[in-house]
């Protein structure tokens, strides 16, 4: 066999090899003799385990009973082979038999566990993903030549608002951008950001139960001197009723 293909026999098995592995594979499959018989032995004794369609926690002992049911395999097999007089097959190398076994019993158990692993983390991400855009709004430029966009987006029980600015004036010293959310006049900070070297930031606010129960008037940017600001002190730069 050549040892390099031969060691991803268990990733074929399993479905685990891109479809360059897998062609790359099967062309050494066709001419090792070896390898045929490994998956032929693999696929056999997999007829010997009882397979659920529901994701499972395995059972504990179920590494006991997969090579008990190996061994009775074997057992049975060299019965029919003495009581046929059937020519005797190639001798297996020596860390087959163990290799298989063990590769079969932690291949199944591992599988078992990654598939409702894999089953959880779909649905956590899919859920993840359904965001709902609740406001949506552009930025006017009130001072200078800025533009840019508010968005307040519900992502499962979390609220947040997304704002992405471009075209805004270089900061110098300790300057950023505050992300304010106004209600009956009075301003919430949501937000600080620094530009890039082109006049583009952005900002992600998460909301927090009081900010999500209130129903905002406007969102507005401002200049600050640095962000410790409380309340606007500089400028507003950008602006919109939401």
């Amino acid at each position: 066999m050549t040892q390099h293909q031969c060691d991803h026999i268990l990733d074929y098995y399993n479905g685990h090899l891109s479809e360059l592995e897998k062609a790359a594979f099967e062309k050494h499959l066709a001419s090792c003799a070896e390898c045929q018989e490994f998956l032929n032995e693999l696929e056999q004794l997999a007829a010997y385990l009882p397979y659920s369609s529901e994701p499972v926690e395995p059972p504990s002992d179920l590494e006991d009973r997969v090579f008990a049911h190996i061994l009775n395999a074997q057992d049975d097999r060299k019965e029919t082979t003495t009581k046929t007089h059937t020519p005797q097959r190639k001798r297996r190398k020596p860390w087959m038999i163990p290799s298989i076994a063990a590769a079969l019993a932690l291949s199944i158990i591992g599988n078992a566990y990654l598939f409702t692993q894999l089953e959880d983390q779909k649905r956590v991400v899919e859920e993840a993903t359904i965001d709902e855009v609740v406001e949506y709004a552009e930025l006017a430029p009130v001072s200078g030549e800025g533009t840019g966009t508010a968005s307040i987006i519900k992502q499962g029980k979390q609220t947040s608002m997304v704002v992405q600015a471009s075209d805004l004036a270089k900061l110098s010293d300790k300057e950023v951008y505050q992300v304010w959310l106004i209600k009956d006049e009075k301003p919430e900070r949501a937000g600080t950001f620094v530009t890039s070297g082109d006049g583009k930031g952005s900002v992600i606010f998460k909301f927090n139960e009081e900010f999500t129960e209130k129903d905002w008037d406007q969102v507005a940017v401002s200049l600050e001197p640095d962000a410790n600001s409380e309340l606007p002190q500089g400028e507003i730069v950008l602006a919109a009723d939401i």
